[in-house]
């Protein structure tokens, strides 16, 4: 058991999502992260969210555009937890899924593919696995739009977040992404995209958030 599952089992959930979210505060501003994130999404949008863990930056996005809904999927056997009662209804939660899973059962394509903090999750050398996976998406679904979340290593922060990552979640296999080697991966798995940069490493480095979809379909 982890350092952080043992934490919420001696706070209790109430007090482990209070000090969850002052923890979370220390790496990135939530709200700055979601702005930029939201900014990205197109009216009614339906969004395939990767790894949501527990839901708490889903539940502000999705408190901020009231327009879209969201399908949110993870390895852990439980996802979306924090998720509000209010927003709840506009969610679908699939617990113990990975991406290969969704696509091979789900029923509707996304028109917004969302990975938040989950590249430097993915082990280097599952990197070409997984964004095989992405790719067969785009293929599927050209007119997607991909965001990226991720943090850029080299910041005090992006170093505090490797070790929190390591030590209290015990992820070992957390492996920092750069912007530069994150549009090589993508571009690689899923041909010559267009991307760009959201003002999110501007205004709250070293985190980013890139958005990559195809201009000719």
């Amino acid at each position: 058991m982890s350092p952080g599952a043992i934490a919420r089992r001696v706070l209790g959930d109430r007090a482990f999502r209070v000090a969850g979210r002052a923890y979370r505060a220390l790496f990135v501003d939530l709200d700055g992260e979601i702005a930029a994130i939201a900014a990205e999404i197109p009216f009614g949008a339906h969004v395939l969210d990767v790894g949501g863990g527990d839901g708490e930056p889903l539940d502000r996005l999705l408190a901020l555009r009231s327009d879209i809904r969201v399908t949110t999927i993870d390895v852990a056997p439980e996802v979306g937890s924090w998720i509000s009662p209010a927003n709840a209804p506009r969610v679908e939660r699939c617990p113990a899924t990975t991406l290969a899973m969704h696509l091979a059962s789900a029923a509707t394509l996304p028109e917004v593919l969302l990975l938040a903090d989950v590249m430097h999750h993915v082990p280097p050398a599952s990197r070409p696995m997984f964004l095989a996976d992405v790719a067969e998406l785009v293929r599927r679904q050209p007119s997607l739009r991909l965001i990226v979340k991720d943090v850029e290593p080299g910041h005090w922060r992006a170093t505090l977040g490797y070790w929190s990552d390591r030590y209290v979640t015990g992820d070992r296999d957390v492996a920092p992404v750069s912007r530069e080697a994150l549009v090589e991966l993508v571009r690689g798995a899923c041909g010559p995209l267009a991307w760009r940069e959201t003002p999110l490493f501007a205004r709250d480095p070293p985190n980013y958030a890139l958005v990559f979809e195809r201009t000719e379909m």
